[in-house]
């Protein structure tokens, strides 16, 4: 509560320094006494390299843009900022500096640059000098922000609000545009929404903060966020520990007694939701050192994992059958066998040869039973074995997106793979990963 109300009181105290909305309107939206100034006038100013700015690609606008997205420079410098997103074959439609300059490329309506892939055919991308911090503190900049968002939105009718990304109307951040569809290389704050905030309320518009983005909870965002006040009752199990009968295994690499039963105490309770015929293995680590308290988070969250492998090299069935899906990894789960390692971290993992023996045992028991292949190469084909980062990338639906590896670790992940005999293949060899056809893109660096 006191986190929102300093940040109100930054967009207020913004609000109070920057012109009003009829103050904007009478400058006739963007100063004559300060035009924006095209691109190539900045590429000169910074001495930019002809041959980099000749690499910039551009696709025809087929409509009219209906949106408008803000992006922040961060720690960048316009130049560096801009070499890097030519760079990765990235560009925006304008850039406001810290001194209020604007410069745009005069062809903004007819022109589509590479930057968010699913809204880039009907938005205006727009980078602002800076953090957003000094950003709010800057007024020449913050009043030239708003003198061009009020411009747009006037030229082209483009909603002063940020409620409904879906609709394709609006003004938004990247941040917002990363949660909604994806398609980032890092989760980074970028744009800023407190600085949008401002802008918006300037200009009489209308800011919404996250909570009251239009279906922030549903599963049609790929960021998923949960409710945390929610009231609604969590699923009632109907499998697992104390509620179905203590099943057999098919597995030798499992803990079970004489009579193939795997123990009671280490199932997991869980929502049964449909049988598979599994064709693929997924790899996770859990982040927590300890089975026990493993076990209970996932009973907690109501997620699950076919199999736990706890630190001292002992494996564990936690569902009563092989072919129950388990709720783990987004868009793998009704294919793919899930196995929790138990860790802290990949360091902890890689240090631990009794488990990751275990591990690899399991690998090469379940491909031999399941005929799955070892290959990490194709994940979309849902057949081989993959990390849960992996996953992620690739589809997403998680409430844990960073863009970076850690689950449970591309270095496990390889030694895992070829203790089996087989070829593990580097995120850049992964199939099509340079497309834009992955939630998370491939690079290091997006405006």
């Amino acid at each position: 509560m006191k986190k929102n109300i300093i940040s109100y009181l930054v967009i207020l105290l913004s609000i109070l320094l920057n012109c009003s909305n009829e103050d904007i309107l009478k400058k006739n939206i963007i100063s004559n006494n300060n035009p924006a100034k095209n691109f190539k006038n900045l590429f000169l100013d910074l001495q930019i390299n002809p041959d980099k700015v000749n690499l910039i690609s551009s696709q025809d606008r087929d409509r009219n843009p209906t949106a408008i997205v803000l992006h922040t420079t961060d720690s960048d410098s316009i130049k560096e900022y801009l070499e890097k997103s030519i760079l990765n074959k990235f560009f925006v439609h304008a850039i406001i500096d810290k001194k209020g300059n604007i410069y745009k490329d005069f062809q903004s309506k007819s022109k589509v640059y590479r930057l968010i892939p699913k809204m880039d055919k009907y938005s205006v991308h727009v980078a602002i000098e800076g953090k957003e911090d000094e950003i709010l503190s800057n007024v020449i900049q913050i009043n030239k922000i708003s003198e061009f968002i009020g411009a747009y939105s006037k030229k082209y009718s483009i909603p002063l609000e940020n409620k409904d990304i879906a609709s394709e109307k609006g003004v938004f951040t990247h941040t917002q545009a990363k949660k909604k569809y994806g398609n980032f290389v890092d989760m980074r704050d970028c744009g800023g929404e407190k600085l949008l905030a401002s802008v918006l309320i300037s200009l009489s518009g209308k800011y919404s903060p996250e909570i009251e983005w239009k279906d922030r909870l549903s599963k049609e965002w790929t960021f998923r966020r949960e409710d945390p006040k929610s009231n609604k009752p969590k699923e009632e199990f109907t499998h697992g520990r104390s509620i179905t009968e203590n099943p057999t295994t098919i597995l030798e690499n499992v803990e079970k007694d004489s009579n193939s039963h795997i123990p009671e105490d280490y199932r997991v309770k869980y929502v049964f939701d449909q049988n598979m015929e599994p064709t693929c293995i997924v790899l996770h680590y859990t982040a927590i050192s300890d089975f026990k308290v493993s076990l209970k988070v996932l009973e907690d969250r109501r997620v699950s994992a076919n199999i736990m492998v706890d630190k001292d090299g002992k494996a564990y069935q936690l569902l009563d059958s092989l072919n129950h899906t388990a709720r783990a990894a987004g868009g793998t789960n009704n294919s793919c066998i899930q196995i929790e390692i138990v860790g802290k971290n990949t360091e902890e993992l890689l240090a631990n040869e009794p488990q990751t023996k275990k591990v690899i045992a399991l690998v090469n028991e379940l491909s031999k039973k399941f005929g799955i292949q070892i290959s990490n190469e194709k994940i979309e084909s849902l057949r081989g074995v993959f990390s849960h980062t992996q996953a992620k990338k690739k589809f997403g639906r998680s409430v844990a997106l960073v863009g970076k590896d850690f689950d449970p670790g591309e270095e496990y992940m390889r030694k895992v793979i070829e203790a089996t005999g087989s070829k593990y293949y580097n995120e850049e060899d992964w199939y099509d990963r340079k497309s834009e056809d992955w939630i998370i893109l491939y690079g290091d660096f997006q405006p």
